[in-house]
């Protein structure tokens, strides 16, 4: 297992979709267009630029959800008569939303952010305990989930074992390296990913690697 840093810059690293939410709360903060701004104004604000197709797309959502209000134009990106279509910024807040494309709420991801939370709540801990403590109303972190996440974290060297595991008791484990508010991501390729830090931390060994060739 290794563990990479990558550049100071990447730090806090935004998605599209968060870059666009920043650029939509600049706007709005600095009233600069009180009719609405059209979506190359948008793009033009997102630090890194974020393409004006993954604009559209996420303004679509904030429109369908109510976060954002559409002032000019029915189709189109030059709206009717040839005129821009424009948008205000309805409901601001600090978090992007997380949206499908009809505008309701996306939950994936909620889980690991919610054991993320627990794990600094908590001062020693099982997966069972991070399962129980992440779960809340329609929120349901299950065993498995959770026994993975913290097997990952543990391997990635986020957490201290306190206890190994043992037949029928799980290993028990602390946060050592709270790093920052975003949770850290598991990746497809079993790569731990830390926006807080911009590190990120390969899971699988060489051999691991060379068995999947096969």
């Amino acid at each position: 297992m290794s563990r990479r840093p990558i550049n100071i810059e990447l730090r806090g690293l935004q998605t599209p979709r968060e870059r666009v939410w920043a650029a939509l709360v600049q706007l709005h903060q600095s009233k600069k267009y009180p009719q609405g701004y059209t979506l190359e104004q948008i793009q033009d604000h997102c630090l890194p630029m974020v393409h004006l197709t993954q604009v559209e797309d996420y303004l679509k959502c904030l429109v369908n959800s109510g976060y954002v209000q559409k002032m000019a134009g029915t189709g189109g990106r030059r709206g009717v008569l040839q005129q821009p279509m424009q948008f205000l910024l309805a409901k601001p807040q600090g978090v992007a939303p997380r949206l499908t494309k009809n505008g309701s709420h996306v939950t994936t991801g909620h889980g690991t952010e919610a054991m993320w939370r627990a794990m600094k709540v908590l001062g020693t801990f099982d997966y069972k305990d991070i399962a129980r403590a992440a779960t809340l109303n329609e929120l349901v972190v299950s065993h498995g989930t959770a026994k993975t996440y913290v097997a990952h974290l543990a391997r990635a060297g986020y957490l201290a074992t306190m206890r190994p595991a043992k037949p029928g008791t799980p290993a028990r484990h602390r946060l050592d390296k709270n790093t920052g508010p975003q949770a850290p991501a598991i990746t497809r390729m079993k790569v731990v990913f830390d926006r807080n830090t911009g590190e990120f931390a390969n899971l699988q060994t060489a051999q691991e690697v060379t068995d999947g060739l096969e």
